[in-house]
């Protein structure tokens, strides 16, 4: 599997404290069963990480992981908040971009009064694919998803944390999510690690606790693989709860 949200990189943002605490998650992630993760520390207002600055700490972790003997692939990439991606310029967010392709993570503001359409609007204007990550998280489109329904068409793609499937965040989320599955508007899952306990690595797992092992693939692997490359996009699949069961129908185009 191929996991392109995490915060693994030590003493950069909210995630790991220290290499120490990298390694373990690193562990993790390969005892879940991930091959390779893009690292996405925060660029935010409080957190305002550079290219360089987070280069420096990728580099310090695959020596780490080498020297560790831990087979996890690592790559940059970034979760941007919407104004840090309003203010910097096109070199500055493209030195950001999910494994150094055409994608950018923009997160989905987890509080109210952020403007997240005009940005993404921007940005996909600018020239740059914008993957939008956990819009299922965010009170801005659980109150109004035709407005996720229009970036989609615009071009953006999404990113679910696998978590939020089996109820992790809360039924509100886990319900908007699956609207979301069942109106194809979901394109991958990734896990949003930010340590060992609290919010630690997994993707398949959640999945499978939510009755959606047969998308794992998909979502984890076929899609992630796609965007690093920057190849179009797999269809997204058609989703269908009947009498209490999920049911896949097959992928719209």
């Amino acid at each position: 599997m191929i996991d392109l949200h995490c915060h693994l990189l030590p003493g950069i943002d909210d995630g790991p404290a220290n290499l120490g605490e990298t390694l373990a998650m690193a562990q993790l992630h390969v005892k879940a069963g991930v091959e390779l993760v893009a690292a996405t520390p925060h660029v935010a207002w409080d957190m305002p990480n550079e290219a360089a600055t987070i280069e420096q700490r990728l580099a310090d972790v695959r020596v780490a992981l080498a020297a560790a003997e831990i087979p996890l692939q690592v790559e940059r990439g970034a979760e941007i908040d919407v104004h840090e991606a309003t203010r910097r310029s096109d070199e500055q967010v493209r030195a950001l971009a999910l494994g150094g392709g055409p994608w950018l993570l923009i997160e989905a503001p987890l509080r109210p009064g952020v403007a997240l359409m005009p940005t993404v609007r921007a940005l996909l204007d600018r020239g740059h694919r914008v993957l939008i990550a956990h819009p299922e998280r965010s009170p801005l489109l659980q109150r109004d998803p035709e407005a996720l329904h229009a970036l989609v068409h615009a071009g953006a793609a999404t990113q679910i944390t696998a978590a939020s499937f089996a109820g992790h965040f809360g039924r509100t989320v886990r319900d908007y999510a699956e609207q979301m599955l069942e109106a194809g508007l979901v394109h991958s899952v990734a896990s949003d690690a930010h340590d060992t306990s609290r919010r630690p690595p997994g993707i398949a797992e959640p999945l499978a606790a939510a009755g959606l092992a047969e998308l794992t693939p998909l979502l984890a692997h076929e899609v992630p693989a796609a965007i690093l490359a920057g190849d179009p996009l797999p269809p997204v699949p058609a989703w269908r709860r009947r009498g209490g069961v999920r049911k896949l129908l097959g992928r719209r185009r």
